[in-house]
C-alpha cells in the first residue's frame, strides 16, 4: 500500500491535473476511483469519477475527466475550468488485488481567484474616449 500526499495550487478558470499513476505493466488494467475528502477504508467517498481500467464508467460531472493513458496506468484526474468551490482534498484509489493492497493518494487542491487588474487613465482634457475589445463582450466602450 502506498500513501502519498501532494498539494496543487491553481487559479479559477484553468484546467488542473491531479496526478495519480500505477504500474499497469506489472498489474494490468485496474479499476480506480477519485473522490472528494479523505480516502475511506474502502472505495472512494464522495466519488467524482470511476474507471474500470480501460474506460470511465461513471462521473459526477463532465468537468471531471481522465485524460491520461489508462492502459499505461495514468489515472490522473483533470478538472476542467476550475472554480474556487473545487478546492479541497481529493483521493485517488487504485484497486490492487489482495487484502489491504490498494494504492491511495490524497491531493489537496487550492483554487485561487484570478488576480484583478486595474487600469488608470488620466488626461488634462475633460473628455477622454477609450475604445477597447474585451475577451468577453468585444464591444467598444467609453470612459469619461
Amino acid at each position: 500500500m502506498w500513501d502519498l500526499d501532494s498539494i496543487v495550487i491553481t487559479t479559477v478558470g484553468t484546467n488542473v491535473v491531479l496526478t495519480c499513476t500505477y504500474d499497469a505493466k506489472y498489474y494490468g488494467p485496474l479499476s480506480v476511483c477519485w473522490g472528494r475528502g479523505a480516502i475511506p477504508n474502502s472505495g472512494c467517498g464522495n466519488q467524482v469519477i470511476k474507471a474500470d481500467g480501460t474506460s470511465v464508467v461513471s462521473r459526477l460531472s463532465e468537468r471531471y475527466v481522465l485524460r491520461g493513458n489508462l492502459g499505461q496506468g495514468d489515472v490522473s484526474l483533470t478538472i476542467l475550468q476550475a472554480v474556487e468551490a473545487d478546492s479541497g482534498i481529493y483521493g485517488c484509489r487504485v484497486d490492487i488485488p489482495g487484502w489491504f493492497n490498494d494504492q491511495k493518494q490524497e491531493v489537496t487542491l487550492t483554487v485561487k481567484p484570478v488576480p484583478e487588474t486595474t487600469t488608470t487613465v488620466s488626461s488634462s482634457s475633460p473628455n477622454v474616449v477609450i475604445h477597447w475589445i474585451s475577451h468577453t463582450d468585444r464591444r467598444p466602450g467609453m470612459c469619461m
